[in-house]
């Protein structure tokens, strides 16, 4: 197989299947009105033994502080997400789930988990890891220098 030939099969990959994983990834959050990734942020608030702050989950992400305003701003909106401050220091802005955020959180984290289920009886839990290994991979050696260099 010739290299164009490779990229041309790339491309029908990317345009019928990773194009829209994203889409089918977020889909248990949609009714709610939040992404995949502001269910994450949710998720994080959730599971975590201390409070977070907005700090500590943009360097946990790896993303700006800004970046995480804007995917907090829709869950403060919608009433799931809180700021309150420190009781110790005051300085400290905590991020804490509303009751509604407490029960939207667990409705879509089920049924982020029952389609998972779903994928790996289709796909295989073997094949998975394998998938699952291939991306990291990719990860590794292609989008993380990629992103990381300073070329245009």
């Amino acid at each position: 197989m010739k290299n164009s030939d490779l990229l041309s099969e790339f491309v029908s990959v990317y345009m019928s299947a990773l194009k829209n994983l994203e889409k089918l990834i977020s889909q248990p959050a949609n009714p709610y009105g939040a992404s995949f990734e502001q269910w994450l942020i949710m998720a994080a608030v959730s599971q975590s033994e201390e409070p977070l702050t907005m700090t500590e989950i943009a360097k946990d992400r790896g993303v700006t502080k800004g970046a995480i305003a804007r995917q907090l701003k829709p869950l403060f909106d919608r009433g799931y997400l809180n700021q309150e401050k420190d009781p110790d220091d005051r300085r400290r802005v905590l991020l804490v789930l509303t009751p509604k955020g407490v029960e939207v959180e667990a409705i879509i984290a089920q049924s982020v988990r029952q389609r998972f289920n779903k994928w790996l009886d289709i796909f295989g839990i073997s094949e998975g890891k394998e998938f699952l290994k291939t991306l990291r991979r990719l990860d590794a050696l292609i989008v993380q220098p990629e992103l990381n260099s300073k070329k245009d």
